[in-house]
């Protein structure tokens, strides 16, 4: 087994030929689960390109080796020239440890775009954990200059983010003291919020369940992949489901509803016995289907379909088609199967699919959506408010025919619930 240092020296003198970086932090872990922290640590001064191998251990540390890394770093920034490494690891505590930025918040919102081992985009996310009396010192001074690369206007940017509904409003009514103003709308939903009825309501929760596969299910995701992506999806958190999950749910094969578009048969996403359990307000049985053969090819902008007492979609009466239209591709619908709806541990409640490149698992129900491209919430064909995020599903996913789904190029799809209407709607995005 080679050490922290025979890595990176190995990796710095040939990169990736005729060298399996990836799989040398793997049997790092297996063999001396401490040693990441060090390989990171020592990464931190080298110029490394496209060394995804370090990414991959951050998120293979346990947590405690992880808090203290990522706090080594915080502490520790390099100020005599940029360090991409650097800039990466802090990115990553951005989404899963924003308390390492405490109390620097200020310092944070300078190094945030300046380079210097600082996050790069990611810092938007750590304002969630930002601290009342810096809120409300930022607050009080929100009368000063928000031009644009404006300290106020970074400020008011950041309390935008900080999930905390008074201040977002605030900060909101700041930025843009025109209320009909379309960025006004488009800032908040990158917040995870819309205004209804002059107040502020969440488009999403905060604890996710992720979703574990059935054995058949990960036999078909695996089989084409590299063994040291195999032995991720083996070791990560988000793709480990519990002895004893959440709760259950059904993915894939046909409804006897049909597509408006297509006459075909509706393709089930989830169905879900419990959806209350899950984070999803509904009070009865809900499954949620769409045409994977319509959906974003035969159509522009979600699909959307009305549920019955029992949970049962049908097509919206506004994409309901008198004569069928022919897909230019006829999918294979899910391969059929029970699957787990677990928690993953706190850190893993927050995810962003660029980071993820692969290695954590992005389907789940709940919580904070991965966005591919920037937020977008429908609105619901029936009462015109923003739709509530219910679930996410990331690409790959088995089918019934052996082939592999992919949301246009490899994107994710996004679920979208209305309580009120009983309303979902179905959108994918991809680069």
């Amino acid at each position: 087994m080679k050490n922290a240092t025979e890595i990176l020296d190995t990796y710095e003198q040939v990169g990736w030929k005729n060298n399996d970086p990836m799989a040398q932090v793997l049997q790092l872990r297996r063999d001396a689960p401490h040693a990441l922290a060090e390989l990171v640590l020592q990464a931190v001064d080298r110029q490394l390109e496209s060394a995804t191998f370090i990414d991959a251990a951050l998120d293979l540390m346990d947590d405690s080796d992880y808090i203290a890394t990522v706090a080594r770093v915080w502490r520790q920034p390099r100020q005599d020239a940029d360090s991409d490494i650097a800039g990466a690891i802090l990115d990553s505590a951005a989404l899963q440890h924003p308390d390492v930025f405490a109390p620097d918040w200020e310092r944070l919102l300078m190094a945030a775009h300046a380079g210097h081992g600082g996050p790069s985009y990611q810092e938007d996310h750590a304002w969630r954990a930002i601290d009342r009396a810096t809120l409300d010192d930022w607050l009080a001074g929100l009368e000063q200059d928000l031009s644009e690369g404006s300290v106020g206007r970074k400020r008011a940017i950041a309390l935008l983010r900080s999930r905390r509904p008074d201040v977002v409003l605030h900060a909101l009514q700041r930025l843009f003291p025109d209320p009909s103003d379309a960025e006004a709308a488009s800032w908040l939903h990158q917040a995870g919020y819309a205004t209804r009825a002059g107040a502020l309501h969440a488009l999403h929760g905060e604890r996710p369940l992720h979703i574990g596969f059935s054995a058949e299910q990960r036999k078909r995701m695996q089989a084409e992949q590299p063994a040291w992506r195999r032995d991720i999806y083996k070791s990560h958190p988000t793709w480990i489901s519990p002895e004893k999950p959440t709760t259950h749910a059904r993915m894939g094969g046909v409804l006897s509803a049909l597509c408006g578009l297509c006459h075909a048969p509706l393709h089930r996403l989830l169905a879900l016995a419990d959806p209350d359990a899950a984070g999803v307000p509904s009070g009865a049985a809900l499954e949620f289907a769409t045409c994977l053969s319509c959906q974003g090819w035969e159509a522009d902008g979600a699909l959307f379909y009305r549920h019955d007492g029992q949970g049962l979609p049908t097509t919206h009466p506004v994409q309901q088609r008198d004569a069928p239209l022919t897909p230019d591709y006829v999918a294979s619908p899910l391969l059929e199967a029970q699957v787990d709806l677990f928690q993953a541990p706190a850190r893993w409640r927050w995810q962003d699919w660029g980071e993820s490149n692969g290695r954590q698992n992005l389907s789940r129900v709940g919580g904070a959506p991965s966005w591919v491209q920037s937020a977008d919430y429908p609105e619901c064909p029936d009462c015109g408010r923003h739709m509530d995020l219910a679930m996410q599903l990331d690409s790959g996913l088995p089918q019934a025919d052996g082939g592999e789904w992919l949301w246009g190029s490899g994107g994710c799809n996004y679920t979208f619930w209305c309580k009120d209407c009983r309303v979902s709607g179905q959108l994918w995005q991809c680069t």
